[in-house]
């Protein structure tokens, strides 16, 4: 579901985000949250240039190398370039990923890990307790800011294995 401000894009909009080390990173809007967040898949390669709606055609949920829920700043004002609308967008295609989130524990037992599932609003609807192993397939649950977006996204397009951790 599109917020009223989110006139510059809206969900299935391909758009680059400038990287820290110079070329631009790939992402897809796959939920436009009511409060202006975003979450969104990206895509490895690094572009040196800019890519056309040809060039990504093809690119489906399983192409994507990283998952972040953030903020939409970066889309507003114009810093992340849009490119425009998956030509076969449907967001059926496209579910909302679950995020996994760590409740720290005020003694020596370490905490909780929980899987998160988020609404079309991006809300919370549904949590439950999981294990390590499942924790650690889930992207963090978080919503960052755009230029914590863009270091992320430079360092699991340049640095092969990085991972944010939750």
């Amino acid at each position: 579901m599109a917020s009223a401000n989110t006139d510059k894009y809206s969900e299935g909009d391909f758009f680059v985000v400038p990287l820290k080390t110079g070329g631009f990173g790939l992402g897809i809007a796959v939920c436009v949250g009511l409060k202006g967040t975003v979450v969104g898949r990206f895509f490895a390669p690094v572009w040196d240039s800019l890519p056309t709606l040809s060039d990504l055609e093809n690119l489906t949920e399983n192409d994507s190398v990283h998952v972040e829920h953030f903020r939409d700043d970066g889309l507003r004002d114009g810093s992340w370039q849009v490119i425009g609308q998956h030509p076969a967008w449907d967001a059926y295609d496209w579910p909302i990923p679950k995020f996994g989130w760590f409740q720290a524990a005020s003694d020596d037992t370490g905490g909780r890990r929980f899987e998160m599932e988020l609404d079309e609003d991006l809300k919370t609807i549904r949590q439950k307790e999981v294990s390590l192993e499942q924790f650690e397939m889930l992207p963090p649950e978080g919503v960052s800011g755009a230029k914590a977006t863009e270091v992320a996204l430079t360092l699991v397009l340049t640095r092969p294995g990085w991972k944010r951790k939750g």
